[in-house]
């Protein structure tokens, strides 16, 4: 039983090694990595730049259905360009099993599951007086920080802006889990457990 244990870990791994590769080697468009920097940027300007997340979030799905193919992840993904940036250039740590048994995939998939729906949730109770807005940057859901600087104060209903905060939230607690994981392990290997590679993958499983 561990020879037949070991033994699929060892093909998992192998299968892990080959998806970095070929992500890696992908043709990822150049410069992409200045959309994320300007997306954070543009939180100082207005956090109301925040609900670009949404769009960010759904164009993936949007070219799955069109292409039948990961080509946002192999193509178009600025986080991916970012870490190519940052990342360690070789390994410096060897890849702990939870990347390739699905373990943190799972993990990723129900932290980013709760995540929206207490993003959901909240907003809906500020939109309906049952709750002030919280605005403010929250990392990883439970780290509250401070508010933004405003080079533009913004005039809009407190639930847009506690989505707004909400949502750059989300993005700068996946970025810097990103950007730790790719000078720990390798450039890219957030996208083992991204949870937008994940979930495309289930869908392309369900097509074929």
């Amino acid at each position: 039983m561990h020879t037949l244990l070991h033994a699929q870990s060892f093909g998992n791994g192998e299968r892990l090694e080959m998806d970095i590769k070929q992500n890696s080697s992908r043709g990822l468009l150049p410069g992409l990595f200045l959309i994320t920097l300007l997306y954070f940027s543009l939180g100082f300007v207005s956090i109301l730049f925040g609900l670009l997340a949404v769009f960010c979030m759904a164009t993936p799905f949007i070219l799955l259905s069109r292409y039948k193919k990961k080509v946002w992840c192999s193509t178009y993904c600025p986080r991916a360009s970012l870490l190519m940036q940052v990342g360690a250039k070789t390994r410096t740590r060897a890849i702990g099993h939870q990347f390739y048994d699905g373990t943190l995939k799972k993990a990723m998939l129900w932290y980013f599951g709760i995540n929206l729906l207490f993003i959901t949730g909240s907003s809906i109770q500020v939109a309906i007086g049952n709750m002030p807005s919280m605005e403010f940057i929250r990392l990883f859901i439970v780290i509250p920080l401070v508010p933004l600087p405003q080079l533009i104060t913004p005039e809009a209903p407190p639930a847009l802006l506690h989505l707004s905060y909400r949502l750059y939230s989300m993005m700068l607690s996946s970025t810097i889990l990103g950007i730790v994981l790719s000078r720990i392990y390798r450039q890219r290997i957030w996208c083992a457990i991204c949870p937008v590679g994940t979930v495309s993958n289930a869908l392309l499983k369900r097509q074929r």
